[in-house]
């Protein structure tokens, strides 16, 4: 850096390849040569890189000489070739080969003619040129036919693709990084210096911005297909699939289909406030249904709970009822009385021991019940 420190960008214009005729500092604003030189494809120590020709050029040599090989052999190998005794043929006669042909001999013709073929054309030739051809469309990075018809049946055009969409966007962010950011800022530069009334010098920062091409336009769309095939119709991601799907098409009536598409995810004032009527109608229906249970089920704790108050008590009025039949006409005499009494004591130990149970029984089915109840609530 300290032997070049003193050099300058400069215009040096040289005439004969001996006179100078001019020499000046450069006067553009930035300093920097108002020169571009794309490369299509970098090459290291080669200035104009190397461009798709080129990389055909080898190439395509080899498959025209291939196809050239096997024409001359098919000219060699298709044309009648005949051997002939010159001794035994008439004297001046021109030998011709052609249909309704009349060939004078002198003697047996099967002995002085004689056809023969000269060599075969081997076929390989052209599965060579093929091959070359293979190469010549892998190095130039285009697409034929042939290549198409290779996917195999139910496959997807992008497994095909894939390999053609990556070298066309290397080449792509080669054009814009080698050749059209600087085009951009050198121009702008030059706007800004000659024009600064109508282009006021500032910083800018330019950033390219291409639309799709064709190939992946069809594979953005393929894949947005693909997702909407996995969604139900009722699905929110549903619209915004379709519409990426319109928006990389190339229909006339792209805009107007967006626009519908718009208009149809807009939600309806009239259908919102329908649907929130409709809800409010549902919760208070809910709350109606939930009121009623909750008394029903209060109604069922209030019979239950009276059921077995009348069950505790039943018992007490059994015994009283008892009592009053063992205490009341009793006989006159004394022998008799206690004997009576006695009997209707053990019949009345019997009745309450039954009735005791009647109740245990009455008791545990009341219980039963009310669990059921519950259960089934």
């Amino acid at each position: 850096m300290e032997e070049y420190g003193n050099l300058v960008e400069a215009i040096v214009v040289i005439g004969n390849d001996s006179k100078l005729l001019k020499a000046e500092r450069s006067p553009y604003m930035m300093k920097d040569r108002p020169i571009l030189a794309y490369q299509d494809d970098t090459v290291p120590n080669r200035f104009w890189g190397r461009g798709i020709a080129e990389k055909g050029y080898n190439m395509q040599k080899a498959i025209d000489a291939q196809l050239r090989s096997h024409l001359d052999s098919l000219a060699l190998t298709t044309v009648p070739m005949m051997g002939m005794d010159a001794t035994r043929l008439p004297r001046g006669s021109k030998f011709e080969v052609r249909p309704g042909k009349s060939v004078l001999t002198n003697g047996n013709p099967a002995e002085i003619l004689m056809p023969f073929k000269f060599g075969a054309t081997d076929g390989s030739n052209i599965q060579t040129a093929q091959a070359f051809e293979g190469m010549l469309l892998q190095a130039t990075g285009t697409l034929d036919t042939a290549t198409m018809q290779t996917v195999p049946a139910g496959g997807e055009l992008s497994v095909t693709l894939s390999g053609i969409l990556k070298r066309n966007k290397r080449t792509l962010v080669n054009f814009q990084d080698q050749f059209l950011i600087p085009f951009i800022e050198k121009s702008a530069w030059r706007f800004m210096q000659f024009d600064p009334e109508h282009f006021p010098v500032k910083d800018w920062k330019f950033v390219p911005s291409s639309t799709l091409g064709m190939l992946a336009r069809e594979v953005e769309q393929m894949q947005y297909i693909n997702l909407m095939k996995t969604l139900g119709p009722d699905s929110p991601v549903l619209p915004v699939l379709l519409r990426g799907v319109v928006e990389t098409s190339s229909l006339g009536n792209r805009q107007q289909l967006l626009q519908m598409l718009d208009q149809m995810n807009q939600p309806n004032p009239q259908e919102e406030q329908m649907k929130a009527q409709i809800m409010q109608l549902q919760m208070q229906k809910a709350q109606v249904d939930i009121a009623k249970t909750a008394s029903e089920v209060e109604m069922n704790k209030a019979e239950a709970t009276k059921d077995l108050a009348e069950a505790s008590i039943k018992p007490d009025e059994i015994r009283a009822k008892i009592l009053t039949a063992i205490s009341t006409n009793l006989p006159n005499e004394d022998d008799k009385i206690q004997a009576e009494f006695d009997r209707r004591a053990k019949i009345a130990e019997l009745m309450l021991k039954e009735a005791d149970m009647d109740q245990n029984r009455e008791i545990v089915e009341l219980q039963m019940q009310k669990n059921m109840k519950n259960l089934t609530k």
